[in-house]
């Protein structure tokens, strides 16, 4: 199996649009088996998250029915680990549990160059991989939720919506207080805003970003820095616009608040669940992440969050919930991919000049 760390923007969009119509045979299969190995597996595993929502839900959804039909207890621990701690976790084995995921774009091809990450066995996914989306699994993990940061907006102010992130950056015909993520990511933002064509964002240009950034600046109420805040400002109605993750909007919607979503440009990121190299749980912790791609439990994910993970879910959700997916075809073909690997190699220089760029204003 070849080392990828996702797939180009056309071809995840062929890869939705082709296991969208395959079934979930392979995937059907191979239900009912915890390790894709057949063999037993018993006692504990320890998984890592930041918690929140999520976590009550992938206790709920993955981790108790993990319980009920492999016999393995899963041990949910949550805290705002760094990459460092990874590393120091790994180096000095001492490790505070098996499996986890990443929590910036960078973290996947960064554990992997370092040495961090458990190397699956050879043939691990072969029972499923057929059914799941191009580049979803490989040998150190497997994709847990692909989220998009999108343009949120209030669907009282604008009844028409906004398209685009040119749109957002047009104060004058739709005026109104902002909001974005403080985080060098809104520089990507800034430069389709400035009619820089999805597929050429990389390298990023920052002086041109920047300088597109200090046009907005002056409408930017505030930067935002959890999850919720940005969402939940334009239903208080603090903001008419914004940046948010496409989950947050998706729960926004369902619960009948006045909130659109614009899907062009939207920075599709993918993020992996991983096993640590020399887990004490090593074989429990495969078992896992194998049971974890079972598509009707990604799809109850889905239907609780606006998350998913790589499986085929097509045939557990409707119409309305595939659409507002990160991983929709139509939404994968107008993203803009998050280069990962350029992120691991410019992220400290990247986040030094935002940070610089936020203390002078």
């Amino acid at each position: 199996m070849s080392m990828k760390f996702g797939c180009s923007l056309r071809l995840c969009a062929s890869a939705f649009a082709i296991i969208a119509s395959t079934g979930i045979s392979a995937a059907q299969s191979a239900a009912g088996k915890c390790h894709p190995d057949g063999g037993p597996v018993e006692g504990q595993v320890v998984f890592n998250s930041s918690g929140g929502t999520y976590g009550e839900n992938i206790e709920r959804i993955f981790f108790s029915k993990f319980k009920e039909e492999c016999g393995v207890e899963v041990l949910h621990v949550t805290d705002a680990r760094t990459y460092a701690q990874l590393q120091q976790f790994v180096t000095s084995g001492n490790l505070p549990w098996d499996i986890g995921g990443t929590r910036l774009d960078q973290e996947f091809p960064l554990g992997i160059a370092d040495g961090l990450f458990h190397r699956l066995p050879d043939g691990f996914w072969s029972s499923i991989e057929a059914d799941m989306a191009s580049g979803s699994v490989n040998e150190y993990g497997a994709w847990a939720t692909p989220y998009s940061d999108v343009l949120v907006y209030s669907t009282e102010t604008f009844p028409n919506g906004m398209s685009s992130w040119a749109d957002f950056w047009d104060v004058e015909k739709f005026p109104g207080a902002r909001t974005m993520q403080n985080g060098p990511a809104s520089l990507v933002m800034a430069l389709l805003a400035d009619g820089v064509p999805a597929s050429e964002i990389y390298p990023l240009d920052l002086d041109r970003a920047f300088k597109k950034m200090d046009e907005i600046r002056p409408h930017i109420r505030s930067f935002w820095t959890a999850g919720d805040q940005s969402v939940q400002g334009i239903v208080n109605g603090e903001f008419v616009a914004g940046t948010a993750w496409n989950g947050r909007v998706y729960s926004a919607a369902k619960a009948g608040k006045p909130v659109g979503a614009a899907w062009d440009g939207a920075l599709l990121r993918i993020s992996w669940n991983f096993i640590l190299k020399g887990a004490p749980n090593t074989r429990n912790a495969e078992a896992l992440l194998y049971f974890m791609q079972r598509p009707e439990l990604q799809a109850e994910l889905a239907k609780a969050s606006g998350y998913a993970g790589g499986a085929n879910i097509t045939p557990y959700i409707d119409e309305t919930l595939a659409s507002s997916l990160a991983t929709s075809a139509s939404h994968v073909e107008v993203a803009s991919k998050v280069d990962a690997e350029w992120w691991a190699k410019n992220n400290s220089d990247v986040q030094a000049k935002w940070d610089a760029w936020m203390a002078k204003q």
